[in-house]
């Protein structure tokens, strides 16, 4: 088995989390790299919640490092620290990437709702006219919660302990997305098309199930953000129930050509988004 050497002429792509031991981007990028023969590679980085603005203030000097991919809990932070954001991520209130520019100049977006819907349409489902009840509104649940209505969901129902970041999630979306309903109450259970956890709840052995699943119908679509462990409980519950579920590692890689094309790195099939 050949080493990978990095050099002083290698090429950097960061990624910055807390923690960051469950994150799959970096073995599917550094794959890819390697695959293409690409003298780079992504890093990551477990950095504390206080460190992250000095993080964003080394990035527009580190001149070989095209950016970075930014997972929890520093979506929101991420989107502070930028020069410039998309409108898409201005919406959600967070960033999961991050270029840098020839000049330094950070510039954020938010991909996770493409990454979700992207998922299910590789499962053929399509979040148009279902009713769809969505456990979390962080920077993930945010972005999932805006891409579904934004894609005509009959119905959004947003639940969240916090009670400050679920008002203001709702809020915006009815803003955005008049024409959705949405709301706080995820109703009768059997009258869930799409289920979705975007929370850490999954991640500990320990963790308790994010949304109760006594109830929900066989032809349920059951989808979970987590990624280490692949199959957490919740989605364990679901399978056994008969449901077809979407694990975390299906959103994280629809997003693989997402990310490469944004750090300029050559992707079969990419699309500018």
């Amino acid at each position: 088995m050949s080493v990978k050497i990095l050099t002083g002429t290698s090429r950097f792509y960061a990624l910055i989390g807390h923690p960051v031991a469950q994150v799959r981007s970096p073995t599917t990028i550094n794959g890819h790299l390697a695959e293409q023969g690409i003298d780079g590679a992504m890093v990551t980085f477990d950095l504390a919640p206080e460190a992250v603005a000095g993080f964003f203030d080394m990035l527009r000097g580190w001149q070989n490092c095209s950016g970075s991919g930014v997972t929890i809990p520093h979506k929101q932070a991420a989107l502070a620290n930028c020069d410039e954001v998309s409108e898409r991520a201005k919406r959600i209130g967070a960033c999961n990437i991050v270029q840098r520019d020839a000049s330094g100049r950070l510039i954020g977006d938010m991909t996770d709702g493409l990454g979700f819907l992207s998922a299910l349409a590789k499962h053929g489902v399509s979040v148009g006219g279902k009713r769809v009840v969505l456990v979390g509104a962080g920077g993930a649940g945010s972005a999932i919660a805006h891409a579904v209505a934004d894609n005509g969901a009959a119905r959004l129902a947003i639940i969240e302990v916090d009670e400050t970041r679920r008002n203001a999630l709702i809020a915006s979306l009815r803003k955005h997305y008049p024409g959705v309903p949405v709301t706080e109450d995820a109703g009768d259970p059997a009258q869930i098309d799409i289920l979705a956890n975007a929370t850490p709840m999954g991640m500990g052995a320990d963790d308790p199930l994010p949304f109760p699943l006594d109830g929900i119908r066989p032809d349920t679509v059951v989808a979970d953000v987590v990624t280490k462990p692949p199959m957490t409980q919740f989605l364990q519950i679901a399978k056994a129930k008969g449901c077809l579920i979407q694990q975390g590692n299906e959103m994280a890689d629809a997003q693989l050509p997402i990310f490469l094309e944004r750090f300029g790195v050559t992707a079969p099939g990419t699309a500018k988004i």
